[in-house]
């Protein structure tokens, strides 16, 4: 199997990172494109009585947070000689989104880790991480 596009969903956490390493090591040796994609989740901004302006406000400021660390993550990719695209979306389910985004851009191969940010679930199979792998066309591989 020829490996061209690899996707990295990505939220900082622990296994994110160890995702993105092994990514980076295929695409080496596979002469693949990296795309990372962080998906930013509308629904969990706060309580309905927040003002709108308010959730605004966050999402942009999430949005810059996350493409300052995703540039250093670009920056690695580009010292080891691998292409790598990012990519910020809002979206109301994640796992849905990380799907949608492998299928339009083409994905051979979608690298998430194990567990992510959310709360409850990090004592489970994270439950992105599960979805896609359920969900996606192309090969998943799950990282600890």
């Amino acid at each position: 199997m020829t490996i061209t596009n690899i996707l990295v969903p990505f939220d900082g956490s622990t296994y994110s990172v160890k995702a993105f390493k092994a990514a980076l090591d295929i695409a080496k040796k596979q002469n693949a494109k990296i795309y990372v994609l962080t998906c930013l989740e509308k629904e969990n901004l706060g309580a309905w009585y927040v003002d709108k302006r308010i959730n605004k406000k966050i999402i942009q400021d999430a949005k810059k947070f996350a493409m300052e660390f995703l540039l250093k993550l670009e920056k690695i990719a580009r010292g080891s000689g691998v292409l790598l695209s990012i990519h910020v979306l809002e979206t109301k389910s994640i796992s849905k989104q990380i799907v949608i985004f492998a299928n339009s851009k083409k994905v051979n191969l979608i690298i998430i880790g194990s567990h992510g940010q959310t709360g409850f679930n990090r004592f489970l199979l994270g439950s992105v991480s599960n979805a896609v792998s359920q969900s996606a066309k192309c090969p998943v591989l799950v990282v600890k």
